[in-house]
Formats: C-alpha cells, sequence, structure tokens
C-alpha cells in the first residue's frame, strides 16, 4: 500500500492525480518511479518501527540486498539529476506550472526521492500552501517532530513561494519560533509568503499549523539569482568533479 499524504493521494499515486514531469529521467515512468520510491518510504518507517526477530532481520535484510543489487545495475553513468535546475522551467521564463515540476529529487519535497516524505506542496497566489503528516523516522521529542526536519521543510517550503513569485535564490538566513511542538502522525499545514523585495533581497514568512493552533512560525531572508548563474554553479561543479558522469557535458563546455 502507497503511502498516502494528509489529504488523500498524492500526483502520481493510485487514485492521485497524473502529473507528467519534466525530467527526462523521469518522464514516461511517473507513476512506477512514484511507486517505487513509496515502496522504500514503506520500507524506511517499517525499519524504524518493527519487532521482528534476530533471524527475520537477517533474511528481510539479505532479501532487500538482492533488489539493491538489481536495481543499482540500473544505475547509469550517463545520468544527469541537474537536467532540471532549480529555477523556471519554462522557456518564456515564468514559474513552473506546478511547484513539483522544480523539486523531483528533492529531500523534502520530492515525490521520486524516498528520503522526503514528501512534503505536498500547492501554489495559491500569493501563499503556498503545504501538507505533510509526519511519521516516526522523523521524530525528535517523544510524539513531535524534529526541529531540524521542521527547519528543513519551511526551507523549502520558502523555496517555493519564491520560486513561484518568480524571484528564486539560496538561503543567506533562516529563523525559526517553536511555539508548541508539532506533532507526528497528525495533518501539519504549513504557509509560505514573499513579503518584501529589497533590490536581490528577498524576505519570506510563513507559519506551520496543526488545525487552528500554530505550531511554528518562520522567516527567511534570501538572495534572488538569475537562471544563468544557477547555470554557473553547474560548470563550477563540473570542473570540480569532472570524474561524475553526471556533469560530463558541462565539463568539457565549461570555460
Amino acid at each position: 500500500m502507497s503511502p498516502m499524504s494528509a489529504t488523500g493521494p498524492d500526483i502520481n499515486q493510485p487514485g492521485g492525480v497524473f502529473h507528467a514531469s519534466n525530467h527526462p529521467n523521469i518522464a514516461g515512468r511517473e507513476q512506477e518511479l512514484r511507486s517505487l520510491a513509496d515502496s522504500v518510504r514503506r520500507l524506511i518507517v517499517a525499519t524504524n518501527d518493527n519487532s521482528a526477530s534476530a533471524e527475520q532481520t537477517a533474511q528481510f535484510a539479505a532479501e532487500l540486498d538482492a533488489i539493491a543489487d538489481r536495481l543499482e545495475a540500473t544505475v547509469s553513468p550517463d545520468y544527469d539529476r541537474y537536467a532540471v535546475l532549480p529555477s523556471s522551467s519554462r522557456a518564456n521564463g515564468e514559474p513552473p506550472e506546478h511547484p513539483r515540476d522544480l523539486f523531483n529529487y528533492d529531500y523534502v519535497l520530492g515525490p521520486y526521492n524516498p528520503l522526503a516524505l514528501p512534503i505536498r506542496s500547492e501554489w495559491h497566489p500569493p501563499k503556498a500552501i503545504c501538507h505533510a503528516q509526519f511519521t516516526h523516522p522523523y521524530e525528535g521529542p517523544p510524539g513531535c517532530v524534529h526541529g531540524a526536519v521542521l527547519a528543513a521543510a519551511f526551507d523549502q517550503v520558502f523555496n517555493v513561494a519564491n520560486m513561484m513569485s518568480g524571484v528564486p535564490g539560496p538561503t543567506a538566513r533562516l529563523s525559526l519560533h517553536y511555539h508548541k511542538p508539532t506533532p507526528l502522525e497528525k495533518p501539519i499545514v504549513f504557509e509560505a509568503e514573499v513579503v518584501e523585495r529589497a533590490g536581490k533581497k528577498i524576505t519570506t514568512k510563513g507559519i506551520a499549523r496543526c488545525g487552528d493552533v500554530v505550531t511554528v512560525r518562520a522567516e527567511g531572508l534570501f538572495i534572488m539569482i538569475s537562471s544563468s548563474e544557477i547555470g554557473s554553479l553547474r560548470r563550477e561543479a563540473a570542473k570540480k568533479w569532472p570524474d561524475l558522469g553526471m556533469y560530463e557535458g558541462d565539463a568539457n563546455s565549461a570555460t
């Protein structure tokens, strides 16, 4: 059974809405890759929560090792995970149709990254509205979401608001005020909105709430950068790590 978000089936899950990916490594197998990622998510939760015997645990590990061997054999050195960079994905410079188009493999929002919950992101101008229901692997204090997990969540929820508002850029400062513990296994809603633009400096604010109770308030300062500057970061990575197949094309063209 696929893990569902607090608001029902997510994109490309059984019963959910099909959303075509703009990433060449995902297009054509969106639902299948989502299913694979969801299966690994189930394994992460079950590994965290199970009480199997030592003999059963060893058997599970051996079976999973065999599957991992088969899956690793399909990994291509030519795979380019940066085929779609976290900037505008439209030729006319407009924000993408859906926030997920920018975060396919993101570890907070990415539907195809099993380390991500993932947090479900929606764009309701001028706000990014994101939904989550955190499980035990994200636990900090007993029964509560880890504060570092919430900080990572806000960083990317703010990124959704910034990018969809046309002002993408890296984080310069992120501050959180934890008003109350954020519970596990309860629907959590994040809200984020760009509130100030001063040159390249972007200020974004948001909250996390459980029902009507605000558990966290956050504020971030971001430095807006252009698509060409993001491309430059990629070329610099190609120079530093030329042996990585994902950068080969850029290493040859980097100046």
